[in-house]
């Protein structure tokens, strides 16, 4: 499709991130950019975000990430940005000095960053709103945030693919109609109905370059019923369960956000999917699929980044698998904790 286009023709290609399968190319026109943006704008505006005022995102953006030409310094004036894999302490003390009114993260990330402010460690006194998005935000999750510091949280459901949802301040998931087709179905791929588990399908609107016909993105989320009392006539969708990942925990009984060890079995192209398991503090189990077993080479490999990022004296065990099951809710978990209550 690419050949449609003038040679010199703007596009950005990127890829998922694998964790729910393998991963896959994508081209993205600049139409579907733009739309990608002002959908990703009417989220934050609605709930009260300013580009003015100090932000703080602690986030992970690639070069070729769809969302890159966002979150710029440029674009987002009182915006600053620091990196989600970094230790949890360092963030918590930049944060600390930032003291920001608007924070973004991921919910894992979150998650790791709540002990400290709740132990009252550090203080974020002029907070005024917490968004998040890329992850599944437990309840739990929400209320911690209400408890400690008075706000709600505002999130979002965005992919590779494309910015599917986003919440409203009334708390509705609310889709993106002008940028992408969201279709929930069962397993036949008829329409669920309302307040019914399906899988989640994705239509592009917008994107001429590589356009996306009913792709099933790996999520399940419910269907929506009652339109939202906050009055916008955007289509509306129910509680998501997508990706679900847990925090692991060293030796010293420090939390540490595991994307960074899932990094290094994406490197690793044999594998079609992949999900860590820690039984342990120094033993994981790597469960994946693929079309044959390891080489030696390709362990080590493993063995090498894992130790590079956790320290010496780690046991790694390998299961290969037709398919790695999902948690019973229908979350996938890419990774899993299973020390105390993980």
């Amino acid at each position: 499709m690419r050949t449609l286009y003038p040679p010199a023709a703007p596009l950005l290609s990127s890829r998922t991130s694998g964790s729910t399968g393998m991963p896959v190319p994508f081209l993205f026109d600049a139409p579907h950019q733009r739309g990608r943006f002002a959908a990703r704008a009417r989220y934050l505006r609605e709930n009260g975000w300013n580009p003015l005022p100090r932000g703080a995102w602690i986030i992970h953006v690639r070069p070729d990430s769809p969302d890159d030409e966002l979150v710029r310094p440029r674009r987002l004036l009182g915006s600053r940005f620091f990196s989600h894999v970094s230790d949890l302490d360092e963030q918590a003390e930049w944060l600390e000095r930032l003291n920001p009114v608007h924070l973004y993260t991921y919910p894992v990330n979150l998650a790791g960053l709540l002990p400290i402010f709740e132990s009252g460690a550090r203080r974020l006194p002029a907070l005024q709103r917490v968004f998040t998005g890329s992850e599944v935000l437990e309840d739990s999750l929400r209320a911690r945030v209400r408890a400690l510091f008075g706000i709600d949280v505002a999130d979002n459901y965005g992919s590779t693919e494309a910015f599917l949802a986003w919440q409203c301040p009334a708390g509705s998931y609310h889709v993106n109609a002008e940028h992408v087709l969201v279709e929930i179905v069962d397993a036949g791929g008829t329409p669920t109905a309302p307040g019914v588990l399906g899988r989640v399908l994705v239509t592009t609107l917008e994107n001429r370059l590589m356009p996306l016909v009913r792709y099933e993105i790996g999520d399940y989320a419910y269907a929506a019923g009652e339109p939202c009392t906050c009055g916008r006539r955007l289509p509306t969708m129910g509680r998501i369960i997508g990706r679900g990942i847990n925090l692991f925990v060293n030796a010293r009984g420090k939390l540490l956000v595991p994307w960074t060890l899932l990094r290094v079995l994406k490197d690793q192209p044999v594998l079609a999917q992949y999900q860590v398991v820690q039984r342990t503090v120094d033993r994981f189990l790597i469960r994946f699929v693929a079309p044959r077993a390891l080489t030696t080479e390709e362990r080590s490999a493993i063995q090498a980044g894992f130790e590079a990022i956790l320290g010496p004296r780690l046991f790694l065990d390998f299961e290969r698998l037709e398919s790695i099951p999902r948690a019973p809710s229908g979350k996938f978990m890419p990774a899993i904790c299973e020390i105390g209550a993980g």
